[in-house]
């Protein structure tokens, strides 16, 4: 049999499988169903707490928002990438910056921590990529809890553009994602802007299969297009350097590969990415639960947070695809449940930070604590959700910082089951 009939074998079979499972419940990879299904039920009958009804007006916010957008795609940047096709994605590495002490100031130095605002505009396409799937997200679940169809026909509308059209659609890769001017075209820690497909789009494409205006053949090309993705993910010499990262970049290969490998209804690799982040944890984690690779990045706390964030998510992936348990994972060294416990104090923004720092966003802990406490069916980090919320701090005045807050935040009263106050 061709490679061409092998897919298009294993695309109807995985539209047999979703028709089926969509006939019993949504299945969602980083989000729990049965928890949004009941906050979107308070929310219908006015019986949601306060603070989740805050949480769904702010998302209604974001999804107006994009509804008023024009659809993004990566052949809308100012750059042309090394390969002359603008649907490839290009970006540009954060920390780099031209060196003073070269004319045409090549190649680039790295200044771990300071991001350098030519990585972060419209002439390449991190910051758009950020965007689209932040949006994508936020449409469809306003889709989800409102049953409003605009939201839903504006998502479908911007996934179409940037995955299946033709003339606006990005080619399933990142051969030059996060490159260095003077140094690489490209580079493996590039996989890293990926993680969006996985954590925001795939859970995002399956709210939105029961959307009027849905069709059979967007299904079918999206699985192609995630297909082809994951086979240059698995298989491409750049994404192998990510694979083997020994730092949160490693962590977050593990996770966005498992999570398109849920989508694409690949349990063997979903199982092949809870060993390799297994080797994680035992090559990260200390005994007392610190993380030594990302405490000695100037952003450590961020970092720190980072690694658990992928860590966490997979850990849930897993559990719920019955491929590992990833909680009480402990060979040598630490756990993922002693990192968490040596992170959780800290999401008190009175406790000092004892490592080398530039930013901290403390209730940014509170979605990863939540996650762990409502997969584990435990109160093990109550404590510390209850007292981070409660005393929340106003020492972060940046706009980027009041960002992250409010977003933990919707995520814990939104999009999981809040914590339950005495």
């Amino acid at each position: 049999m061709s490679r061409l009939n092998v897919r298009l074998v294993w695309l109807l079979a995985g539209l047999l499988v979703t028709a089926t499972c969509h006939a019993k419940a949504v299945s969602l990879a980083f989000l729990s169903g049965e928890e949004m299904q009941q906050t979107r039920t308070a929310l219908q009958n006015h019986q949601a707490a306060p603070q989740t009804e805050q949480a769904w007006q702010q998302l209604k916010q974001a999804a107006d928002r994009a509804l008023k957008q024009p659809n993004p795609s990566v052949t809308q940047k100012g750059m042309l990438p090394p390969s002359g096709s603008r649907h490839d994605y290009l970006s540009l590495s954060a920390y780099w910056w031209p060196n003073p002490d070269k004319p045409n100031g090549l190649p680039w130095e790295r200044r771990d921590g300071a991001v350098n605002p030519a990585s972060k505009n419209d002439q390449s396409d991190g910051v758009r990529l950020a965007r689209f799937t932040a949006d994508v997200q936020a449409l469809a679940l306003a889709w989800y809890f409102s049953g409003e169809t605009r939201y839903a026909a504006k998502a479908q509308s911007m996934i179409r553009s940037w995955f299946i059209d033709p003339a606006t659609r990005m080619n399933p890769n990142l051969n030059y994602a996060q490159g260095v001017p003077g140094k690489a075209e490209g580079r493996h820690t590039g996989v890293l802007d990926g993680r969006y497909f996985a954590t925001r789009i795939v859970d995002a494409l399956q709210l939105l299969q029961d959307s009027p205006g849905w069709r059979q053949q967007d299904q079918a090309a999206l699985q192609a297009w995630f297909s082809d993705y994951l086979d240059w993910l698995l298989h491409s010499q750049l994404a192998q350097g990510e694979r083997d990262a020994p730092n949160n970049h490693g962590s977050w290969y593990a996770a966005q590969v498992a999570g398109i490998a849920w989508y694409l209804y690949q349990p063997q690799v979903i199982q092949q990415m809870v060993v390799l982040a297994q080797d994680k944890i035992a090559g990260q984690i200390r005994a007392d639960g610190t993380q030594p690779l990302e405490l000695a990045r100037t952003r450590s706390f961020h970092y720190s947070y980072f690694n658990l964030q992928a860590l966490t998510s997979l850990a849930q992936l897993s559990q719920r695809s019955g491929t590992g348990d990833l909680w009480h994972y402990h060979q040598q060294g630490g756990s993922l449940l002693s990192a968490l416990d040596y992170m959780a104090p800290f999401s008190d923004s009175s406790k000092t930070w004892p490592w080398k720092n530039r930013d901290r966003v403390s209730l940014r802990l509170i979605p990863l604590l939540t996650l762990t406490d409502n997969s584990l069916n435990s109160d093990r980090y109550q404590r510390w959700i209850h007292r981070a919320i409660e005393t929340q701090s106003t020492a972060n005045t940046s706009p980027a910082a009041r960002g992250a807050e409010r977003e933990a935040l919707r995520d814990v009263w939104l999009l999981s089951r809040p914590p339950t106050y005495r």
